[in-house]
C-alpha cells in the first residue's frame, strides 16, 4: 500500500562509518547531548514520524526515533543506501531527509522546503555555495524506487542519483531567508569542528 499520510516524516541518517572521527559520530557529545539528539530536537515538531537509519552493528543505544531501521550492508557504503532505506520505511508520502552530524539544522528552512515542494516533483533540494545539498531536503517516499534503480545501475553518489529524479531546486537566496548563515549545511566531519562550534555558540543554540 502506498503511503497516504501527507504530513512529512523525518529520515535521519546515522549509519555512516565516521572514519575521520574514529568512533560513531552520531554518539559524539556536544552541549550535554549526542549529535543525533541535537538533530532530532531541531526537526519540525509537526513531523508525522522520525525514522532513524543505522547499521545493524550499532545496536540499540536509545535512539531518539519512532522507527529504527538498518541499512543494507550488501549495498555500497554511503548516504544513498541510507536514504533509500529510510524512505522505504516511511508511512508518510514525503519526508525531510537529514544527517546526524548537522546539529544546527533549521526547522524553518525545512518547513519552507516542504511548503514549496511541487506536487509533480519527487524531491526538493536546496543549493548552498553553488552546490546541491541533498541531505537537507524533502523527498517523496516514491523516490526510493528510482534511487534504488540508480544504485543497481552502478551509481554510488547521492548527488549523481538525483539526476534520475525530477528534482526541484531552491537557490541560496531563498535559503538565506530562513537560515541566513547557512548553518543547516554544516556537517561535523572532523573532531576539531566541535571546538570551532563551541567558540561560535558559548550557549546552546536555539531556533
Amino acid at each position: 500500500m502506498e503511503p497516504v499520510v501527507t504530513q512529512p516524516a523525518a529520515v535521519v541518517l546515522a549509519g555512516g562509518l565516521s572514519t575521520r572521527w574514529g568512533r560513531d559520530k552520531s554518539l559524539v557529545r556536544w552541549r550535554g547531548g549526542r549529535l543525533v539528539d541535537h538533530v532530532v530536537a531541531r526537526l519540525p515538531d509537526e513531523r508525522h514520524e522520525t525514522v532513524l537509519v543505522v547499521r545493524r552493528e550499532q545496536g540499540d543505544t536509545g535512539w531518539p526515533a519512532d522507527v529504527v531501521v538498518h541499512d543494507d550492508p550488501d549495498l555500497p557504503a554511503g548516504p544513498l543506501r541510507g536514504v533509500i532505506r529510510g524512505l522505504e520505511a516511511c508511512t508518510a508520502e514525503c519526508a525531510w531527509v537529514v544527517a546526524c552530524d548537522q546539529p544546527l539544522i533549521s526547522a524553518p528552512l525545512l518547513r519552507h522546503l516542504a511548503d514549496v515542494l511541487d506536487p509533480d516533483r519527487l524531491a526538493v533540494i536546496p543549493e548552498w555555495g553553488g552546490r546541491p545539498q541533498p541531505l537537507v531536503g524533502v523527498y517523496r517516499s516514491a523516490a526510493a524506487a528510482r534511487l534504488a534503480a540508480c544504485l543497481a545501475d552502478g551509481e554510488r553518489s547521492l548527488i549523481g542519483a538525483l539526476e534520475a529524479l525530477d528534482v526541484q531546486m531552491v537557490d541560496e537566496t531563498q535559503c538565506r531567508r530562513f537560515d541566513p548563515a547557512g548553518d543547516s549545511f554544516l556537517n561535523l566531519n572532523r573532531p576539531e569542528q566541535l571546538a570551532e562550534l563551541a567558540g561560535r555558540f558559548p550557549e546552546s543554540p536555539e531556533e
